[in-house]
């Protein structure tokens, strides 16, 4: 089980919005900026709801694809991103939990970039 104190600890200083769900898709933390980037959505209130409600059907296809990859043991991140516009955007990286072997949910960090801070080829 994930404890929400580690969570706190791990990235509540952390300058992205980070915000956890559980192996049952359940929204289990979220640090400032994660409430405040979905605060036009619920913000706080979101702790404790499903993941799932939180997206369109093509998106809650996609969680479930990643959810089932992860519980098959294939632990490799996904990431994408977002243009933004402005030469600017944000990268969403979702990093599965585990917990003595086990999958304990995902935490998915945003944060934003500029292109020519990004080093990659």
């Amino acid at each position: 089980m994930i404890n929400l104190t580690d969570l706190g600890t791990l990235f509540g200083g952390l300058r992205a919005a980070v915000t956890v769900a559980d192996e049952k898709y359940h929204i289990v933390f979220m640090n400032d900026l994660a409430i405040e980037h979905y605060a036009t959505r619920g913000g706080e209130t979101l702790v404790g709801t499903n993941l799932l409600d939180c997206h369109n059907a093509e998106s809650q296809a996609r969680i479930r694809e990643m959810y089932a990859r992860y519980r098959a043991g294939d632990l490799i991140p996904t990431r994408y991103h977002e243009d933004k516009g402005n030469g600017c955007g944000e990268s969403i990286l979702l990093i599965p939990l585990v917990v003595r072997d086990q999958f304990q949910g995902v935490a998915e960090l945003i944060w934003s970039e500029r292109p020519d801070l990004v080093f990659e080829e």
